[in-house]
């Protein structure tokens, strides 16, 4: 009975509709309530005299990611994005060897992230003034022109202006019966996962962009902030205080038998805790927004204790190696942890069309906070200059003692 029933729920019904030629369905998913919401929202939106949301990547067909392919491109994003930075950023000793006495570790984070966030910010500007291909186009050719100019030729014949032959012109369709219509070939109709057709033959209707105004501009961003002002201070707060301490303070700790590699051991703890981090974020953890930015804004606590550890200069409070191994690690936990998640959840509360918009706008605030916490990061490095001769007047003062016995 429970089975019967449940079909007659999931049955279209007829009777009871003002028309017999009217289908009347029970059932409907996430995605009508989803549309249903973004018109409402167009309408208001219209009604001001701001542009709605549109995105005609939406209408495309979703492609088939068989293989996972999409989490291997990722991947090597992240590779690409972070190696060369986490490689010049860790070599401490070399650059205190190459430029004494000097910020060079601060300097070289501030310039590199200021240098992201102003890309950060034209492509803010740009999503919706650009069609998506045109700005992947644009990336891949801003990245063509930074790599080696000595790269060997393609094989191929093929001009890599042209496009590729579609699978329809190397197999063409087979001609036309004089008394078969277009309509009826099956070169212009192919049966959809749903069952329905999809006709090839209709030209498809081109969609003008028209390039909304700053005020629109400022709109949307807002529409969508007000869903995820939460997620977008958390991560923030987050990489805020993170760079308040790496590199910069991270740098700058000595100890007289470790010497230079006590900085290199502990930005290596704290890269691999930021793994283990991020795979954390993976679980299934219902946050609200408001308890996620309470506990970002608990890693606040790292900043005293990093300093205790470098302060005072030459005789710190936590001089034994292993607080700030434990303090890196700790930190590197819960700046994966908390600048993923976030990242995560800010997706889910916006409608599919918003998404993207949603994903710059927590991208200028992570970057935003990376920024404030590169330039707050100075004011920590006048703790650490008289940090550098400390084991070697304490060596000189022993062995003067020594000579006085």
């Amino acid at each position: 009975m429970g089975s019967v029933g449940s079909q007659r729920l999931e049955e279209p019904s007829v009777a009871g509709t003002p028309d017999p030629g009217v289908v009347m369905s029970f059932t409907f998913d996430s995605h009508q309530l989803e549309e249903a919401a973004e018109a409402a929202q167009g309408q208001g939106l219209r009604a001001r005299g701001v542009p709605a949301f549109t995105d005609t990547t939406l209408d495309e067909p979703v492609p088939d990611d068989r293989y996972h392919a999409i989490y291997f491109a990722m991947l090597l994003a992240g590779v690409g994005f972070l190696l060369p930075y986490n490689s010049f950023i860790t070599d401490v000793d070399y650059l205190h060897h190459k430029y004494p006495g000097t910020s060079i570790v601060f300097d070289m984070s501030l310039t590199y992230i200021l240098v992201a966030l102003a890309a950060v910010l034209l492509n803010n500007v740009l999503v919706e003034r650009l069609t998506l291909h045109t700005r992947i186009t644009a990336a891949s050719a801003t990245c063509g022109c930074s790599s080696s100019l000595g790269t060997r030729p393609t094989p191929s014949t093929w001009p890599l202006w042209a496009p590729w032959p579609s699978a329809a012109q190397e197999h063409p369709a087979p001609a036309l019966a004089p008394n078969e219509s277009p309509k009826d070939s099956p070169a212009h109709e192919v049966t959809g996962s749903g069952g329905a057709y999809m006709r090839f033959d209709v030209p498809r209707p081109r969609v003008q962009r028209s390039w909304p105004t700053f005020r629109a501009l400022l709109l949307h961003r807002y529409v969508v902030a007000r869903v995820i002002w939460a997620d977008m201070l958390s991560i923030a707060v987050t990489y805020f205080i993170t760079l308040c301490l790496f590199p910069g303070l991270e740098s700058e700790i000595r100890h007289c038998i470790l010497g230079e590699w006590l900085p290199i051991l502990i930005m290596a703890v704290f890269n691999l805790s930021d793994f283990v981090g991020k795979i954390l974020a993976a679980l299934p953890v219902d946050w609200r927004g408001t308890h996620l930015l309470a506990c970002s804004c608990l890693r606040v606590v790292f900043i005293p204790l990093f300093i205790l550890c470098v302060y005072p200069s030459g005789m710190p409070a936590l001089r034994h190696p292993a607080w700030p191994c434990i303090f890196s690690l700790l930190m590197g936990i819960s700046n994966g942890y908390f600048g993923s998640v976030p990242m995560i959840l800010a997706a889910g509360k916006v409608s599919p069309k918003q998404r993207e918009l949603a994903g710059n706008t927590m991208t200028v605030s992570y970057m935003s906070g990376l920024t404030l916490g590169s330039a707050v990061a100075y004011c920590t490095y006048s703790l650490t200059r008289d940090a550098h001769g400390s084991c070697l007047h304490a060596s000189t003062a022993n062995g003067s003692i020594l000579a006085g016995l």
